[in-house]
């Protein structure tokens, strides 16, 4: 099982990953995580990798898929806690172009408005 937290902060929830690593072996249970959250209704959402030490492309494709999902029903995404080598990739990938990035989840409600 995915260690991770929810949370709900107003209309946003926080899904706060708690592994060291976002890669081929965690993300197939993230996967029912995120489909749970979209079936549930969920339109923003920050997802807090402060935990994460690295990333791979399965877990790059989780949170593109979170974010593509949401996206489509009028949702957003919010990104905190990216340090390191997942911040490396995602700054390769150019993902910190197309997702909004912030330091803490703090920041990132406040880009939500919350």
């Amino acid at each position: 099982m995915l260690k991770h937290e929810l949370t709900e902060e107003g209309a946003v929830i926080v899904l706060k990953v708690q592994e060291d690593n976002l890669d081929a072996l965690t993300v197939p249970e993230a996967r029912p995580l995120v489909d749970q959250l979209v079936e549930r209704g969920a339109i923003k959402v920050v997802f807090d990798m402060t935990s994460v030490k690295t990333i791979d492309s399965s877990g790059v494709a989780i949170i593109v898929s979170l974010f593509k999902r949401l996206r489509a029903v009028g949702g957003a995404v919010r990104v905190s806690g990216v340090n390191g080598q997942p911040r490396e990739i995602f700054h390769f990938l150019r993902l910190d172009n197309a997702l909004p990035i912030f330091a803490t989840v703090t920041d990132a409600l406040k880009g939500f408005g919350a």
